[in-house]
């Protein structure tokens, strides 16, 4: 009978978990996301659509029965779009007079509706005079959409979580962290004062690698993934400033494709050291990130797979697998960006061409020079994205000559 050995492990055996490193890198991130969510959260916000506050409120209702209605269908309009005006009687369900009946009137027509029924849920702008803290005014605000946007919601994470399973919940973990990101962190910090361009720089990087890490771990082929995903976006950006100085267009120019634009210049006459400059080729950067990262992955995914199947294959053979690879993909993506951009602004696009531009009008108006810089850029941003992953991935994985 063998005696057991007491003589230390050998090295490979006293290897740290292949866990940590993601779990440190994760905890790194985590701490500064956390670090800018609660800085983006102190001091003095100005929301220039604010609707709520301590005494304007929007609350839940339910409508008890309809007292008055003259909403029908309006004879001029092809989609038959009802129009008119109804009365309600309504208990208020949430709020500090829920369980309150009130009588509501409101108008039904092509930007208000749908038409109300007994048993409907609304939302209904509650004001409440601020010395008294009595009603004041209600005022009907919308129908209440909640619980059909949940069901919505609830569905599409079913869906990711049925299909993807733990590559689906990891990808929903990556979702949210970028929704939060960008809501939460970019727009009060921009209201602050921060640089809109080199924030969303900074935000994209750290969502792209808590995303990567999340779904892969510390692999060369989410380092690879990492590196081109953020050189890509980068050259997205720059192409994007580079075509506003040769268009002379400028984030103002978005008043002809938001007028929402406006009432954010309008805050620099109010004391807010809001930045405009860099809003257009920030929102060119952030609508190139997640095609980018798509082109990025899945070319590091598969040339980290020729490598495994054929560990024999050198810089070049890798780099020219990836290519080939990579003009297959260039040729649905450009596409899918341009549509995406496009059918964005479809409305827009119809009201233009209603009015029958000539075609020096056309190459000639902001709007048009604007919406073509944004979709080409994140398009240019993912085809350079094609030769940079490629050859980032080639460098990495092609330690072997060729056999």
């Amino acid at each position: 009978m063998k005696k057991s050995s007491s003589a230390p492990l050998p090295e490979q055996e006293r290897r740290l978990p292949a866990w940590l490193p993601a779990a440190l890198i994760l905890l790194v991130c985590g701490v500064l996301f956390l670090i800018l969510f609660f800085n983006a959260r102190e001091g003095k916000i100005y929301n220039p659509v604010r609707l709520q506050s301590d005494f304007v409120t929007v609350e839940k209702a339910q409508v008890l029965n309809i007292s008055y209605d003259t909403v029908e269908p309006d004879p001029d309009s092809a989609d038959g779009v009802e129009k008119g005006n109804q009365t309600a009687l309504i208990r208020l369900t949430t709020g500090a007079f829920a369980g309150e009946t009130h009588e509501l009137s409101y108008m039904i027509g092509y930007f208000v509706g749908p038409k109300l029924a007994a048993g409907d849920r609304i939302t209904v702008l509650q004001n409440r005079d601020e010395e008294s803290g009595r009603l004041l005014e209600l005022n009907y605000f919308a129908y209440d959409r909640s619980p059909a946007v949940l069901l919505v919601l609830g569905l599409f994470v079913l869906t990711v979580l049925l299909v993807g399973g733990k590559t689906g919940l990891k990808s929903l973990l990556g979702l949210a962290a970028t929704v939060v990101a960008l809501i939460w962190i970019f727009c009060p910090m921009w209201m602050k004062g921060a640089d809109p361009l080199w924030l969303a720089l900074g935000l994209c990087a750290l969502v792209t690698v808590m995303s990567f890490v999340i779904l892969g771990g510390t692999s060369r082929k989410i380092l690879c993934a990492i590196v081109a995903t953020m050189a890509g976006v980068g050259l997205a950006a720059g192409f994007g400033a580079l075509a506003q100085r040769l268009c002379r267009v400028n984030s103002f120019s978005l008043y002809d494709v938001s007028g929402e634009i406006a009432e954010l210049v309008n805050l620099q006459t109010r004391n807010y050291p809001v930045r405009i400059h860099g809003i257009l080729t920030a929102g060119i950067l952030i609508a190139a990130l997640g095609a980018v990262m798509d082109v990025a992955m899945s070319l590091s995914s598969a040339i980290a797979e020729l490598k495994r199947v054929n560990p024999n294959l050198g810089r070049k053979a890798l780099w020219r697998s990836g290519m080939n690879v990579g003009r297959d993909m260039v040729g649905t993506m450009t596409n899918t960006l341009v549509l995406a951009f496009v059918g964005t602004s479809l409305v827009t696009v119809i009201r233009i061409w209603a009015q029958g531009p000539t075609w020096r009008m056309l190459l000639s108006s902001e709007f048009f020079s604007v919406e073509l810089i944004s979709a080409l850029s994140s398009s240019v941003g993912v085809v350079l994205t094609v030769p940079l992953a490629a050859a980032v991935c080639a460098a990495f994985f092609g330690g072997k000559r060729e056999s």
